[in-house]
């Protein structure tokens, strides 16, 4: 009669992997010693008895992990995850839909493997069924990582997280760092090598290696400066005109920065191109309550000169100078007449001037605009170097709401009244002769 142990060589030794033990396998091999004991009575010699119980054993075994595992699923399905499926925020849904759950049901057959793999000893069939045994808890391992992985960057999205950290770029890289260990695993188990034999001799390949994964390597370490010092975050208003991209933030992986530009284009800028290049992140604009308006009124400087009685005295009207322009009149009258100013001549002492009155009306016309932060941010109106345009009256004041639309509402709405308001101080906008002007020069 054929026995199980009478394939083993005389000096094999148990086993010392963790799925087997010397009490599983003299109760399976009492088995399979059964099993082929049975074919012999088929009238088969003792050879051909082990190969067909063996064979006999090997189609049971995959029969029943494939009907464990479906079992196993089908459990699952019905009495764990049944009651989430209308819940698909819950962490359990979640499980289920990155399938991570049924992958764990793949641990069943895997287990009825190892009780099952001293049957499949006959003629050492158990000595090539190991690795791939071995490759199957690698592969399952792996995936299973994988699909953890992919919950944690759901349930980090559906909290609305991503905006103060974008996870993306270090899921990906998460997930190239299981995938890497798991092939340097697989190649160990099929090779029967240590893996530290294989990361020994990598160094030869490693030039290879940096010029296939070239970008890959300089976005995992883009993306996690990127995410390390808060650069760019899902949400933010970059600009960045080296790769003409203005616009907004939509995602933020291992290798690229997705940008929705404001006519709506898409731009996808290398990661490692952020920490490389500048670019502006206007995100701070966005948090801080206020955006700023830096713009220019450009004024005929011909139209420039000193206030007579007359226009001081129509000027004085205005509320929003009246008072300014008294108390600057009586302190100019104090200071020409403590200095002897002959004042048959303006030009001899202090005088006011319409573009310096026009000044003091911009400043108090902002400070009572309902719309403008006159504390906390600058609050300017000053002049800039006369150029070949004009004299340059800069407004460099902060709105107080920055959304688009309406910031540019505002300023439109104050340039509108300054642009109305400049003829009553005397005053002329500076603008390059057009051709009906010198139309007007011809008659």
């Amino acid at each position: 009669m054929l026995n199980a142990k009478d394939a083993q060589p005389p000096e094999a030794e148990p086993t010392n992997v963790w799925y087997r033990s010397d009490t599983l396998d003299v109760t399976v091999e009492g088995w399979f010693d059964s099993l082929a004991a049975w074919v012999e009575t088929w009238g088969l010699d003792a050879s051909a008895a082990g190969w067909l119980a063996t064979a006999i054993c090997a189609v049971g075994l995959a029969l029943v992990c494939y009907l464990g595992n479906r079992f196993t699923k089908f459990l699952i399905r019905y009495f764990v995850l049944r009651p989430y499926r209308n819940k698909p925020d819950h962490p359990v849904s979640l499980l289920l839909k990155y399938k991570v759950v049924t992958r764990l049901s793949h641990l069943v057959p895997l287990f009825l493997l190892a009780y099952g793999l001293p049957l499949l000893s006959y003629l050492y069939v158990d000595v090539w069924t190991q690795p791939l045994i071995d490759v199957y808890i690698i592969w399952i391992g792996v995936m299973i990582i994988l699909g953890l992985i992919d919950v944690l960057e759901d349930v980090y999205e559906s909290k609305g997280l991503e905006e103060r950290f974008a996870l993306r770029g270090v899921t990906q890289a998460g997930k190239l760092v299981v995938v890497l260990v798991g092939i340097l695993l697989l190649v160990s188990v099929l090779f029967a090598k240590s893996p530290i034999y294989f990361l020994s001799g990598i160094g030869a390949a490693m030039a290879i290696i940096l010029l296939i994964f070239k970008d890959t390597i300089l976005g995992l370490v883009a993306g996690i400066q990127l995410n390390a010092n808060k650069m760019i975050q899902v949400g933010d208003w970059i600009q960045m005109d080296s790769q003409n991209a203005d616009g907004e933030v939509l995602e933020v992986t291992l290798t690229t920065v997705r940008i929705e530009n404001w006519d709506r284009t898409i731009s996808l800028v290398p990661a490692y191109q952020m920490i490389s290049e500048s670019f502006i992140n206007w995100q701070g604009m966005s948090e801080s309550g206020g955006r700023r308006i830096k713009r220019s009124l450009m004024i005929d400087m011909s139209s420039i000169r000193f206030t007579d009685a007359e226009l001081l005295a129509r000027l004085q009207r205005l509320q929003l100078v009246g008072d300014y322009i008294g108390d600057r009149s009586r302190e100019i009258d104090e200071w020409n007449t403590k200095n002897g100013v002959q004042a048959d001549l303006e030009a001899n002492g202090r005088c006011q001037t319409n573009i310096g009155i026009f000044r003091a009306y911009v400043k108090n016309y902002l400070s009572n605009h309902p719309m403008i932060h006159t504390e906390g941010f600058t609050f300017l109106v000053r002049q800039l170097q006369p150029t070949e345009l004009g004299l340059p009256i800069e407004l460099y004041v902060f709105t107080k709401d920055n959304r688009w639309v309406q910031y540019e509402e505002i300023q439109a709405d104050i340039f509108d009244h300054l642009l109305a308001a400049i003829p009553e101080f005397g005053l002329r906008i500076f603008q390059s002769p057009s051709g009906s002007d010198f139309q007007k020069l011809a008659v």
